[in-house]
């Protein structure tokens, strides 16, 4: 997903790390543990065996809960500055006390679909994903539907019911290092008023709204996505 990165950071003389999740990607596909504490613990585990120092942890959509909640779980353990893409945070969904997000009855029809179509799910959200949709080249649009086709079915619904039910609040204020939240004004799965609690959550943040940007700001802005990270690396 993120080889538009993996291309042009080394270049700065920055070594990218990328994880598949369990479920996705080319990591075991198990049964149980698709919940942000267990992801979590993945992620240490990735940085442990590593011995990595100085790390700059980048989590996108539910990658940023994810990290998040490393950072809270795990006292920000190995990490020196955290960077927040579209992050699906602190909240995904409504509720009473939370009047931003989605809709949590969206995610129920995402479920809904994904049992009975994924292919045509991952399709049909990709219109939502990215801010200009039509302008993806038809090669493009088939290597995006080959990454989410490669995930398991199960891990798929599994992460879209801890985003519907999760609740990060709490772990804001937990986040001591520099945190850079950036996120599309238009992003319609991670609505941008989500990039403004986590802002006034996490002490000392620095929040820039990327004009125009939908979800899927990695692609569509990728050299403004690219340069705001190697400044924020530094």
């Amino acid at each position: 997903m993120f080889e538009y990165q993996f291309t042009e950071l080394p270049k700065h003389g920055y070594r990218c790390i990328g994880i598949d999740l369990r479920g996705f990607g080319d990591s075991d596909k198990p049964w149980e543990g698709y919940n942000y504490d267990t992801m979590a613990d993945d992620v240490k585990a990735v940085l442990d065996t590593l011995n990595l120092q100085n790390v700059t942890l980048v989590g996108f959509s539910m990658g940023g809960p994810i990290s998040i909640r490393y950072m809270s779980r795990h006292h920000g353990a190995h990490v020196e500055k955290l960077a927040l893409l579209a992050a699906a945070a602190p909240c995904f969904t409504k509720r009473e006390d939370f009047p931003y997000g989605i809709d949590k009855a969206a995610v129920d029809d995402l479920i809904r679909q994904t049992y009975e179509d994924r292919p045509s799910m991952l399709r049909n959200f990709s219109q939502i994903f990215f801010a200009a949709p039509d302008k993806l080249s038809p090669e493009f649009k088939i290597w995006n539907l080959s990454l989410g086709l490669a995930a398991s079915a199960y891990a798929t619904i599994q992460c879209a019911i801890e985003l519907r039910d999760a609740d990060l609040r709490k772990d804001l204020s937990n986040i001591q290092v520099p945190t850079l939240i950036l996120h599309g004004v238009n992003d319609r799965v991670c609505l941008f008023d989500l990039a403004k609690v986590m802002h006034e959550g996490i002490k000392g943040s620095q929040l820039i709204q990327v004009e125009k940007a939908g979800h899927g700001f990695y692609y569509e802005e990728r050299e403004r996505v690219n340069s705001e990270l190697v400044r924020f690396i530094g």
